[in-house]
């Protein structure tokens, strides 16, 4: 067995608190010189409430898992856990386990290392990965977005195009797209200003908003033009929205702009569509709408 003088001076050269306790007692039995220098002299007290400050012993207290249930003997087990002290305030790592002391009691020891500095580094870490997470969200969406609509910009609505469409190809799902020109709105700027029309287009915005389905796509494709991918829905159906977000115009009111009107460009799918295809076929429909009178809906045939 070894002599307690060697135990201890084994654990005196450890550069880290330690201390031994008696399991039956709680009793602290032994401290290297590192842990008495920083702490004190608590050998003869009860570790829970003199490291600890607990009236009994501690709930994270480790020793019903480091001996045996049915005789207390040692287990050839050794645990490592992290822990707050709330009487000094600091963190440790703390490594424990139980042994025979030369005197024959059964005892824990536990190495206790500070890394108060270290979780406070990680901490500091956390939190600026926190916000570069944040901010990296907010720059997704600053380039994802409309800046005046709030709608998806040309670049989201293209890549949303690019999936329905390839949902299409997979796997047969039909959709249509529905391309919306606002009428005259040239004669709007040039009578009201910029400021006004940038005010139209943001209703606009919200007005079509309101009459979508939550499984329909808008976006702004470009000046006074937007765009709506509807997913699942045939030509008829199509048809059916457009005329509901024509007339939804057409009974709105926008202030310093009086009344506006839509022309609407209908394409649904077909087997040989492309992005570029079913784009030109509603552009090609929404320029039949605008020479045939405007305010109207035209479905590519």
């Amino acid at each position: 067995m070894i002599e307690g003088d060697l135990f201890k001076s084994l654990f005196d050269v450890i550069p880290f608190d330690i201390y031994v306790v008696d399991i039956a007692t709680y009793e602290i039995i032994y401290m290297n010189k590192k842990m008495i220098q920083s702490r004190g002299d608590y050998i003869g007290q009860r570790c829970h409430e003199r490291i600890y400050g607990e009236a009994k012993p501690c709930i994270f207290c480790k020793i019903p898992y480091l001996v045996d249930s049915k005789d207390a003997r040692p287990l050839d087990k050794t645990i490592v856990f992290e822990l707050f002290n709330p009487v000094d305030d600091r963190w440790y790592q703390l490594q424990e386990k139980v042994i025979t002391w030369p005197d024959g009691r059964t005892t824990k020891y536990s190495i206790a290392v500070d890394i108060t500095e270290l979780k406070e580094t990680q901490n500091r870490l956390a939190e600026a990965h926190a916000q570069l997470a944040l901010k990296n969200k907010m720059l997704e969406k600053l380039s994802t977005t409309d800046s005046l609509t709030g709608l998806c910009n040309r670049l989201k609505i293209d890549d949303i195009l690019e999936i329905t469409l390839y949902a299409a190809q997979r796997y047969g799902r039909v959709f249509s797209l529905i391309l919306i020109d606002i009428d005259h709105f040239k004669n709007v700027n040039d009578s009201f200003g910029h400021l006004v029309g940038d005010k139209v287009l943001k209703q606009m915005a919200e007005v079509l908003q309101s009459q979508i389905r939550k499984t329909d796509h808008l976006g702004r494709w470009g000046g006074e033009e937007f765009l709506i991918i509807a997913e699942d829905t045939d030509s008829d159906a199509a048809e059916l929205l457009a005329e509901k977000l024509r007339k939804a115009v057409e009974i709105t009111t926008f202030p310093e702009a009086g009344q506006i009107t839509i022309s609407l460009g209908v394409a649904t799918w077909r087997d040989s569509d492309d992005r570029i295809t079913i784009v030109q076929r509603a552009d090609n429909a929404l320029y039949r709408a605008k020479e045939s009178g405007r305010n109207r809906i035209v479905v590519e045939g």
